[in-house]
């Protein structure tokens, strides 16, 4: 598959008429067509410097949770990773015992946990250190709207709604 890239940045297939990662960002008022979305694939590892954090995979099953919306970053691989939310809570950080775990020394053991319930995204930040950004605001809870950025330390992700 031909792969292009935005002025942000972001890869996507050669066929799509826009970034489906920026066209939200630019069109507030029109929901995003998640169909536009291509996973070139799930299972790649990251490519990292010696020094760079990096994400660990997110672990294969969901726990028969329904699938509710995913994280999206580009921090530490240039064609991207997705990282699955499920409803009920999802908790990032450097323990392993995170739904998703980060390699960055800036991000706390669990650093940030979004909730999924009634139909709406909600995160808090778990006291953590260096604190979590939102649209490069810092701030302690709140709730989610697609199309989000959120910032742990190092590592970015775009929020991304199923709803």
């Amino acid at each position: 598959m031909n792969m292009k890239k935005c002025e942000k940045g972001h890869f996507y297939a050669e066929n799509m008429a826009k970034c489906p990662y920026c066209y939200t960002d630019e069109n507030p008022s029109v929901s995003s067509n998640l169909s536009n979305t291509v996973i070139i694939n799930p299972k790649m590892d990251i490519l990292q410097e010696s020094n760079s954090p990096k994400i660990v995979s997110q672990p294969v099953s969901n726990t028969g949770r329904k699938l509710v919306g995913w994280l999206v970053s580009f921090s530490y691989n240039p064609l991207g990773q997705d990282y699955k939310l499920y409803e009920g809570r999802n908790i990032i950080g450097t323990d392993k015992s995170c739904d998703i775990v980060v390699q960055d020394n800036l991000v706390s053991s669990k650093h940030l946990t979004i909730l999924y319930r009634a139909g709406k995204f909600k995160f808090r930040d778990e006291l953590s250190t260096n604190g979590t950004f939102v649209n490069e605001v810092m701030q302690e809870e709140g709730d989610l709207q697609d199309g989000d950025q959120i910032r742990i330390g190092k590592t970015i992700f775009k929020f991304r709604s199923l709803d």
